[in-house]
């Protein structure tokens, strides 16, 4: 079965897609199966088969915001060329809530909270237009 004008197959499109979140979401190009579709479980499974499971996304995402750089990355000029993109966004999307990296990471501050001399003393003031006097 063929789609548009192109006569680009279905299941290439869906492997050019799949090339393209592996590599927005790992960083690395990955060999695509010809069996790829357009589930995202199945994108998920495979990534998992080729040792990108959810964890190792979530520590690859965190590695970035540490060091300042976006995750997912920016796609490879390459990669765009032919990609349908609305296809693109959405098995991206599916695949990000499936794996729980949907939306923003956490910020968590573990450890005690430490307060300083002059916050201290701003905790003690009364602000002048409290009514407490």
């Amino acid at each position: 079965m063929t789609i548009g004008s192109d006569a680009v197959p279905l299941d290439a499109a869906a492997s050019r897609c799949w090339a393209a979140v592996a590599a927005v979401l790992t960083g690395e190009r990955l060999a695509v199966p010809a069996t790829a579709g357009w589930q995202a479980d199945s994108l998920a499974d495979w990534l998992e088969s080729q040792g990108w499971d959810s964890a190792r996304l979530a520590r690859r995402r965190r590695r970035c915001q540490q060091e300042r750089r976006p995750w997912p990355q920016r796609l490879p000029d390459d990669l765009a060329a032919g990609l349908e993109f609305a296809r693109y966004y959405a098995l991206l999307a599916q695949l990000r809530k499936i794996t729980g990296l949907d939306g923003m990471a956490e910020r968590i501050h573990h450890g005690p909270i430490i307060i300083g001399p002059e916050e201290q003393r701003l905790l003690r003031e009364v602000p002048p237009h409290s009514v407490q006097r």
